[in-house]
This record gives structure tokens, C-alpha cells and sequence, in this order.
């Protein structure tokens, strides 16, 4: 096991784990692990190995039936510290067995053992093996498992502690960003210039709806926004980068590289892909305001920027608090771009840039002067095609 400390993915990891097992002359035909993490919308995930058909990775969402579940299974022992459980699947179904077993079964598996696999938090994981062979594990197949299970322990927790801390960059920070985190890339001051779509929206009458709602409802309009918006930017490749209040920063990077080489046919499909998220996030809240004028709960006004610009990317902030994001000029405008949305009586705004650079069909509605912007900028409106 001493080589498995090398992988840090916990497939790769599964695989050659599988591999060394057999290579001893162990009969082992599948292996799964279970590991609860600290994960907004997963409960656990579970590497799968089985013979002939390789590694895949499950994720487990969380359910109401979840407990149930675990109740009548051995992992769910597992997790509770308890064990080892084994099974003979050679024997006849039992009344009140567990709900896996007639699946393996079917399978052609023989015998099924789990093991708790103790993490050094006081919690407790599963590994479970399963074989074909007609007579089953044997008894120094059996006293391996237990042997190894400190070792299992120790390579599990390292790639869960690792995903638990991709987990939550990715969902504080941001997929990209919190991958530059993880990378090392901590140092206060430190960043680079990037040619990036500059996306920000923001809530219309914050102040006075959270004067008038409870908290609860509060929370679910803003869930209601974000939602919609972040789910946009997502999917199509853009990085939400920071909630500020009721406001929304994010960014659709144009390529690996800085403003100096980014080419024209680059910034088109970036802005093109900006402006179907923003398409695709006013359509979704469309649909949100029917559900919510039909339950007769306030509406969600917005305004939405689009800009395309230079903007420093990276650390800033204190010695012990930093923030990974973009400032520059160029966020500046888009913020007085959106600020018109408001004046203007428009979801949707584009920057000159934006429209120049995307070549996009867009509708011009005035050139104006914007606070802390020295020229006056032309403003536009997408124009559907």
C-alpha cells in the first residue's frame, strides 16, 4: 500500500488497489468504498471496481429515504463503526436480508464482505469485497482484509480530505479560482492580467423587499435569483466569482491566455457563449415570476451588464483574508453599465466592446457619461435573432 499514498484520485487509487489484490492471488471480482463528505448536494460518493469492466465513481445525493436505505444494508453498519459483516451468497435467501444481496446474487457473486474503515475524526467509512468463486473468500483472504484496512484508512481519508477541500472552493470560491487555490497560488498580490466577459447583475428593490419579507422568504427570493443565474454562467463555462450583497460577479475567461494574444475569433465564441447564459438566465426567471405571481409572491426585478475587458485576476485582501477575484477599470464600467439598466428600463445591457468584440446583433440606445468612466460610452441592447 505503500506506493497507493501516490494517488490522490480515488479511482486510480480503487484500480490499483484492485490490481495488487489480484496480482496476490486474491479471487476479489468487485470492490466498493463509501465515504460521506462535506458536500452542498451529495451525500456521499462511492468508487465501484469491478472485473472486467474497471473503475467508475457514484455520488449519492441527499434523500428522505437515505436513512431507510442505510438501515437495511451493511454499509450503513459501516458507517456506524460496526462490522465486519459477512455474507454467504451461496445460501438461500433469507426473509429480512439485507437489499443489496439479491443484486449480487444476480451478479454471480459468492460471498460479500464489508468493513468499517476508521478515519481519524472518530468517523467511520465502508469497504466492501466481493468474489465469484464457488467457495468464496478464503480464511487468509479474510485475515488480509482486516490487516489492511489501516492502511485503506489512511489512502481514503487523504483523497477525502482532498476532495472536501475542492468541494469547498469550488462552492465558496469557484471551480477555476478555487483550482488556482489548490494549486498554490495563495500569496497576496499575486495574479495576472486576463481578457475575460465580465458578467454583474443585481437585484432591483433589495432594500424595500427586505424590509417587507421574513427572513425565510428573503432567503428563497435570493435563492430564486441566484439560482437561475449561477446555473447560466455555468453552463456555459463562465465562473461565478462572488456575491456582493444582492449583486452577482462573474467572468467567461477567453482562452489560457492574456489579453495580448487573445485572437478575435476567441472573444466572438466567448461572448457569444456570455450572452446565450444571459439569454437562458432571463428565460428561467421568466418562468420563476409565473410560479411566483401565481403564488402571489413578489416578482424578481434585475438588471444584467455584459463587458469585455482586461482585468487583473488573483489575490487580494490582508494577510490572513484574502479574496480571489478581478478588479480593473473594466469591472468598474460594467457595474455603471448595469447601474443604467435601472434609468434605462432594461434587463439587459452591452458594452460597445462586448458587442464589437462578439459581433453580435445589438441595438444601440444612446451613448452616455458614466461616473468614474472619462469617455462617454455607447451602450446596446441584444437584438434576438
Amino acid at each position: 500500500m505503500t506506493n497507493a499514498r501516490k494517488r490522490a484520485d480515488s479511482s486510480d487509487f480503487l484500480e490499483g488497489f484492485a490490481h495488487e489484490l489480484r496480482a496476490a492471488g486474491v479471487d476479489v471480482s468487485r470492490i466498493t468504498t463509501g465515504v460521506p463528505i462535506l458536500h452542498p448536494q451529495i451525500f456521499s460518493f462511492s468508487g465501484l471496481w469491478e472485473l472486467g469492466k474497471g473503475t467508475t465513481e457514484r455520488l449519492f445525493r441527499p434523500r428522505p429515504d437515505i436513512p431507510a436505505i442505510l438501515a437495511n444494508s451493511p454499509i450503513g453498519i459501516a458507517y456506524q463503526g460496526g462490522g465486519p459483516v459477512r455474507c454467504d451468497l451461496g445460501a438461500p435467501p433469507q426473509a429480512g436480508e439485507f437489499a443489496i444481496l439479491g443484486d449480487l446474487r444476480r451478479d454471480g457473486y459468492t460471498d460479500y464482505v464489508v468493513h468499517a474503515v476508521p478515519f481519524a475524526d472518530g468517523s467511520h467509512k465502508a469497504l466492501s469485497l466481493a468474489t465469484r468463486r464457488p467457495s468464496g473468500f478464503e480464511a487468509d483472504e479474510l485475515k488480509l482484509f482486516e490487516a489492511m484496512i489501516s492502511a485503506v484508512g489512511f489512502n481514503l481519508e487523504v483523497q477525502a480530505l482532498r476532495r472536501t477541500a475542492r468541494t469547498l472552493l469550488d462552492t465558496y470560491v469557484g471551480q477555476q479560482s478555487g483550482g488556482r487555490v489548490l494549486e498554490g497560488q495563495i500569496r497576496r498580490g499575486t495574479g495576472e492580467t486576463i481578457r475575460a466577459v465580465i458578467w454583474l447583475c443585481d437585484l432591483r428593490g433589495f432594500t424595500n423587499l427586505s424590509e417587507a419579507l421574513s427572513r425565510d422568504a428573503l432567503i428563497d427570493l435570493l435563492n430564486c435569483y441566484f439560482g437561475p443565474m449561477c446555473d447560466a454562467v455555468a453552463s456555459e463555462g463562465g465562473e461565478v466569482l462572488k456575491f456582493i450583497g444582492d449583486a452577482m460577479l462573474a467572468i467567461f475567461p477567453i482562452g489560457d491566455d492574456t489579453a495580448k494574444t487573445c485572437n478575435s475569433k476567441t472573444c466572438s465564441k466567448t461572448c457569444q457563449a456570455a450572452l446565450t447564459a444571459a439569454t437562458r438566465a432571463q428565460a428561467w426567471l421568466v418562468e420563476e415570476n409565473e410560479r411566483r405571481g401565481n403564488a402571489g409572491l413578489p416578482r424578481i426585478e434585475y438588471g444584467l451588464a455584459l463587458h469585455l475587458g482586461d482585468v487583473m485576476y488573483g489575490n487580494i485582501g490582508s494577510d490572513t483574508r484574502l479574496d480571489f477575484t478581478v478588479i480593473g477599470p473594466a469591472v468598474n464600467l460594467t457595474a455603471r453599465i448595469e447601474s443604467m439598466c435601472r434609468e434605462l428600463g432594461r434587463q439587459l445591457l452591452l458594452s460597445s466592446d462586448f458587442v464589437r468584440a462578439g459581433g453580435v446583433a445589438a441595438q444601440s440606445v444612446g451613448t452616455f457619461s458614466l461616473k468614474g468612466v472619462g469617455a462617454d460610452q455607447e451602450i446596446f441592447v441584444p437584438i434576438a435573432t
